[in-house]
């Protein structure tokens, strides 16, 4: 089981480093395209104090930054006095108002989308009290997500102590059209009947943004030293239809385990709440085995907090 878990080890090192350099000149190539401060666009500007504006820029000037806001007109802010300002996204901008950003747009349930987390940001995820996960993004293209189960804990407080780590690498190809790949590993602090560890090499691709998207992947298992032979395809959606409520759905499509090692399928619905750094999931993951017990599926619940 050691050679095992060794030769699984250097799998990870080597597609991490890969992943790594990948996102590197991934997120060189996007700084160099980044433009600010743009006359006519909308941003959100945080002052020092904790006061917040929302407006177009008028003008800037060496000292200050003129707005135009739809609630009390022209704003003038010194320069001095501004703490950060983050262009809003076109999609935020509606008739009703503006919008704050998805504070979740880059997972679905589960799995991920291949739209990047922006560099230097970070969340923590809770699903049903007894499974953590963090993520953090390293680049604008580059981030890793871990997590770890407290149930054995509280149950027994000897193990086995489940966690995983998931290196993600993702950018943008075209406009609305977003792709990338992931490395899974799960493992076990304390050995369960000789298990060595599991992962999946995945690829997926987008198109959307951050509001409204369709994700479509591929995901290859990893277990006794062999990847499988056919993949995991997964199909997951998110559309936010008001500017604290979304709908998100995850489907799996896996193949079995049995000789012929037919496809069977798994689907999941749901509602998420949104708030300006926090989302909260409720759902229901469904196929025709579980509805014979339970005929709206199995309960999802999970909160998300942005940091």
């Amino acid at each position: 089981m050691k050679s095992k878990i060794t030769y699984c080890g250097r799998i990870i090192k080597y597609l991490l480093i890969t992943l790594f350099l990948m996102s590197f000149l991934a997120d060189k190539i996007n700084a160099q395209q980044n433009i600010t401060g743009e006359v006519s666009k909308t941003y959100q500007i945080t002052l020092k104090d904790g006061s917040v504006f929302t407006g177009k820029i008028v003008s800037i000037t060496d000292i200050e930054i003129i707005i135009q806001s739809a609630t009390i007109g022209e704003v003038r802010l010194k320069k001095e006095n501004i703490k950060t300002m983050a262009p809003i996204s076109s999609i935020d901008e509606k008739k009703s108002g503006i919008w704050f950003a998805n504070p979740n747009p880059s997972r679905y349930l589960l799995g991920s989308s291949a739209i990047p987390m922006e560099k230097h940001t970070g969340y923590y995820q809770n699903t049903w009290i007894f499974f953590n996960s963090f993520a953090y993004s390293f680049t604008n293209n580059f981030s890793v997500s871990g997590g770890f189960e407290i149930f054995s804990l509280l149950a027994k407080g000897d193990g086995p102590y489940a966690f995983y780590i998931n290196p993600k690498v993702s950018f943008k190809v075209a406009d609305n059209f977003y792709a990338g790949g992931s490395v899974l590993y799960a493992n076990t602090i304390k050995t369960v009947d000789e298990f060595g560890g599991l992962g999946t090499l995945n690829i997926f691709c987008t198109y959307g943004n951050n509001n409204n998207n369709i994700t479509g992947a591929l995901g290859w298992g990893w277990a006794d030293g062999e990847f499988s032979s056919k993949p995991l395809i997964s199909i997951s959606g998110m559309v936010r239809v008001s500017k604290r409520i979304a709908l998100v759905s995850e489907n799996w499509i896996s193949p079995g385990i049995g000789s012929d090692g037919s496809y069977y399928g798994i689907f999941s619905y749901g509602i998420r709440f949104l708030g300006e750094k926090t989302a909260i999931d409720l759902a229901f993951v469904n196929n025709k085995e579980i509805a014979e017990g339970l005929a709206i599926g199995f309960p999802w619940l999970d909160f998300v907090i942005n940091f």
